[in-house]
């Protein structure tokens, strides 16, 4: 029992959703061009050479304690660091970051509270 395949959906948006077909017709992609000289002579052209150079890279995950002009602090990635010091603000301490979301859920754990009794044995003088 030979079974014939259906026709290729025009559109297939999530391997769980149903394809998304526009009647019976196939879209056929044109041929595409090559690019022209002038763009593959462009420099860098690899993204080893696109990614080096005279700056650094700046982390993903890297993140600056900033100061306000009112006093308070708050946290920025260190890729906004420039923009927030153009208009004041004044750089801290560099930290990295690598879960934000258990970096906050640890800044919001309470505390526990020390004990401040004291550990010495008072003597008494009769």
């Amino acid at each position: 029992m030979s079974e014939t395949s259906p026709t290729p959906p025009i559109v297939d948006p999530s391997p769980a959703a149903p394809p998304i077909m526009l009647g019976s017709t196939e879209y056929v992609f044109p041929p595409a061009e090559a690019s022209p000289p002038e763009v593959l002579e462009l420099k860098p052209n690899r993204a080893e050479d696109a990614t080096a150079g005279p700056h650094p890279q700046i982390s993903a995950t890297g993140y600056v304690h900033m100061s306000k002009p009112d006093g308070s602090d708050f946290l920025c990635p260190a890729s906004n660091v420039e923009h927030y010091e153009a208009k004041g603000f004044v750089k801290g301490a560099e930290e990295d970051v690598p879960d934000l979301d258990a970096y906050w859920a640890q800044a919001a754990t309470p505390k526990p509270a020390t004990s401040t009794r004291s550990t010495s044995k008072s003597s008494s003088s009769a």
